[in-house]
């Protein structure tokens, strides 16, 4: 896995919507839809302000599939989420600090 998603925690953007026909949407900040399927939405959802490990753990209890083959696909999703602008990646540390009630 590549550096900019060990030690972040994934951050929903955006929000869900259906398009004319039903079809699921992941909307951006920008107002800008994507198509996709019900699991990216469950996917995405799960995108709370956790760590890619604790997403991965999180798949894994409800997957019946190799975990290699798991993590890649889940890596390539959260990427793509990325890349449309409805995650974001923060700093596990700072973020940490702040649900530990601390002020920074």
């Amino acid at each position: 896995m590549k550096r900019e998603i060990e030690n972040k925690i994934i951050v929903r953007r955006g929000e869900v919507g259906n398009d004319r026909d039903g079809t699921p949407l992941l909307i951006n900040m920008r107002g800008e839809a994507y198509r996709v399927n019900d699991t990216a939405i469950s996917l995405w959802n799960m995108c709370n302000g956790i760590t890619f490990e604790e997403l991965f753990c999180e798949v894994m209890r409800i997957s019946s599939e190799d975990e290699r083959e798991v993590k890649r696909s889940l890596e390539q999703m959260v990427r793509q989420f990325q890349q449309i602008s409805v995650v974001e990646f923060k700093d596990y540390r700072i973020s940490a600090v702040r649900r530990s009630g601390m002020q920074t």
